[in-house]
Order: C-alpha cells, then sequence, then structure tokens
C-alpha cells in the first residue's frame, strides 16, 4: 500500500507500533502534541515540526520573514497543547544552492522575531544543501510548571471549548491562492480590494503571521488539550480517539467572526467548509468539567460516537476532514 492510500494517521499508527517508549525515563512518547521526558524529577517537552516548499508553503503566497515567523509559532503551539512553556530551539535547514542570501536573511529576521515573540533561545541546530525543494525544521523543547495536558484526558459529560475562532487561515490561504501573490503585512502593505481590507488582513495574518494559544495558567482545570492544526473535526477526531470518548457539538456554539462571513461571501464558500476542516489556526481545542466563560463552549463529551447538530437541528456524523499529509488533491 502506498502512503497516500494509507494516509498520514496510518503512518503514525505504525510508528508507535515500532517504536513503543519502553525507557522510564519517558512519560510521554509518540502520539501527542510534544513527548515528555523525565529529566531528574523535571518534565521536558520536546516537538518537531518541518515545513517544505509545496507542501506547507508556497515562495509565490509567502516571504521569507512569514515562512520563519511560522515556523516558530507552529512549533510552540504544539508547546502549549501540553501546558507547557518554550525555552530551547534547534533550527534545520535545508536549502538549494540558488537560495539567495537576501532570503535567508529575512527568513533569520521572521525566526528571530518569532523567537523573541514567545522567548525562545536558539541554541543549535544543522543547514544541508539540496537538490529538491527548501525545507525548515526547528524543534522546540519545553518546561512543565503544573501538569501536562494530554489528549487522552476527557471523560463523558464534560463540556467542549475552543480557545478562538478556526477557518480563519485556511479562508485566508484560499484568498492568497485566488489573490496570487503574496502580502507583505510585516511591513505593513495594505491592499485595496473589493471586500473591505478590515476583514481581509485579519484573515492574512491567522494564516501567515500566526499566533499560539498558552492556556497554562488554566492548565489545573483542563482535562484533555490538542492544538487545531489540521482542522476542527480531524483533530477533535484525534482527541476523541485518545480519549476513547465520543462527542456532540453545535454549530452555533461555534465562533463565526464577521471578517469569516465577508471574506467567504467573496469568495463564494460557506464559512462550515472552512471551520470545520481548514487548518492552521492553531487555536486550543480543550475539554473540561469547569465553565470556562472566556472561551466558547462548543459542546460537550458523551460516551460513543460523534456528532454535530447543525443550525437547523439536524444531526451529522462527524467525519475525520481537514489536512493530511501523503494525501494531495
Amino acid at each position: 500500500m502506498k502512503l497516500g492510500d494509507a494516509g498520514e494517521l496510518k503512518v503514525l499508527e505504525r510508528l508507535r507500533e515500532r517504536f513503543p517508549s519502553g525507557s522510564r525515563d519517558v512519560i510521554i512518547g509518540i502520539g501527542d502534541d510534544a513527548a515528555a521526558l523525565d529529566i531528574n524529577g523535571q518534565a521536558l517537552l520536546l516537538s518537531t515540526d518541518t515545513m517544505t516548499e509545496g507542501i506547507h508553503f508556497d515562495l509565490s503566497l509567502f516571504t521569507p520573514y512569514q515562512i520563519g515567523y511560522k515556523l516558530v509559532s507552529s512549533n510552540v503551539s504544539d508547546i502549549f497543547a501540553m501546558g507547557g512553556r518554550p525555552k530551547w530551539s534547534l533550527l534545520g535547514m535545508t536549502l538549494p544552492p540558488e537560495t539567495d542570501e537576501a532570503f535567508l536573511e529575512a527568513f533569520l529576521d521572521g525566526v528571530s522575531d518569532g523567537l523573541k515573540r514567545y522567548g525562545l533561545t536558539l541554541v543549535g541546530g544543522d543547514v544541508t544543501g539540496s537538490t529538491g525543494p527548501l525545507t525548515v525544521s526547528l524543534t522546540v523543547s519545553g518546561t512543565v510548571e503544573g501538569k501536562i495536558i494530554r489528549r487522552c484526558g476527557a471523560s463523558a459529560g464534560e463540556r467542549v471549548y475552543i480557545s478562538g475562532p478556526v477557518g480563519e487561515a485556511s479562508c485566508g490561504l484560499e484568498f492568497l491562492k485566488r489573490l496570487g501573490r503574496s502580502v507583505s503585512l510585516e511591513l505593513g502593505e495594505e491592499l485595496h480590494l473589493a471586500v473591505e481590507w478590515e476583514s481581509v488582513e485579519p484573515l492574512l495574518k491567522r494564516f501567515l503571521l500566526p499566533e499560539a494559544c498558552d492556556l497554562s495558567e488554566h492548565s489545573a482545570h483542563i482535562t484533555s488539550m490538542i492544538d487545531i492544526s489540521d482542522g476542527l473535526f480531524l483533530d477533535l477526531t484525534r482527541l476523541c480517539r485518545e480519549s476513547s470518548v465520543g462527542v456532540r457539538l453545535y454549530e452555533e456554539k461555534i465562533p463565526v467572526t464577521g471578517a469569516l462571513e465577508a471574506v467567504s461571501a467573496f469568495l463564494g464558500i460557506s464559512p462550515y467548509r472552512f471551520i470545520t476542516s481548514g487548518g492552521e489556526d492553531y487555536q486550543q481545542l480543550f475539554t473540561s468539567g469547569k465553565a470556562f466563560p472566556a472561551f466558547a463552549e462548543i459542546g460537550e463529551i458523551t460516551e460513543t460516537g460523534m456528532y454535530i447538530v447543525r443550525t437547523d437541528g439536524s444531526e451529522e456524523e462527524i467525519r475525520p476532514e481537514g489536512y493530511q499529509h501523503f494525501v494531495y488533491p
């Protein structure tokens, strides 16, 4: 079977089978947002993200700065999803020989600003040449002051929350594709469009310059959590599978921003599609038995089954739709 037929989830399952965490020092191994190691009684979190040209970014739609900044934010989001604080990082760069020096400097500017934003220190990494696409990666380690939050802690009867609106990043990506060029948001570039810039800008920022969400101050009352990087339905499915539970969501409770409504209408695509199967918002999806009025409560954990109640009252099965590697259109 080819990887395109198996899909990313099958590959991850195979990795867990082949490499079980048998060491006493391993608190959490393969299968969560980050690994956790016991270092002299202190939990150390480790996470790696890779971005490859043509898969994670299109050089005609991203500036080098945005690639660097997003690389940091996407990685930090995984540390936050475990209730941790990012501390140190390793940068890997696989660069074609024709890469322009100005591109490299702008990329490193984005990395530098991302590191400063989250209080990270770059302590090493690796640089190699490439005859293929440009690829960059970041490994981030962090510490946990309270409890480690996992995907497997949800229980029936608990409430389901998201830290902020979802669907904005994928809508921003679709807009960029229609536009056909990059937008230098980091330099203050604005566009004169048929749709208001005030609606477009936050969606482009969510996709190109995302901000990871830190909920560590609420860790004591959060039972499970996952960052929404591949889509609400897909990441929710992962959390429910790890917790061996079901879920019931309510469409009317999922927040929809005015910006998303305006740009979705301009594109002629339903916001529901972006909200449920779009990714890269880097919001946190979490469960708790406690009420969190500051966050959107979008459903509840059940014993079995995964369903969403639509605004018309009908109930639909939730399918794991979202971004998966090895499966491309």
